[in-house]
């Protein structure tokens, strides 16, 4: 199973995050950065859960799995704003 993860700057330091099945909310909290929005996702305990479509905004680092968010939650985060950063151009 892939789920989506959508992460939202607030403000500075203040990052909303979402997961999401389809179009269903299953869970949202608080961050303050990039980087520990997504370690804290990948401490997920579902059975069937492979992996994230991870977002940052308007942008999408592509589908990554529960390891490697575990492994370089920072180096997802460092790729997600270089994506978000170019496209803002």
């Amino acid at each position: 199973m892939l789920l989506t993860l959508h992460i939202s700057k607030i403000e500075p330091g203040n990052y909303r995050v979402v997961v999401l099945d389809g179009r269903e909310e299953l869970d949202q909290w608080g961050a303050p950065n990039i980087g520990a929005a997504i370690r804290q996702c990948s401490q997920a305990e579902m059975p069937d859960l492979s992996g994230f479509h991870i977002w940052y905004e308007h942008v999408c680092v592509g589908t990554t799995t529960m390891s490697n968010m575990r492994i370089d939650p920072e180096g997802i985060a460092q790729r997600l704003m270089a994506l978000h950063g170019a496209v803002r151009g």
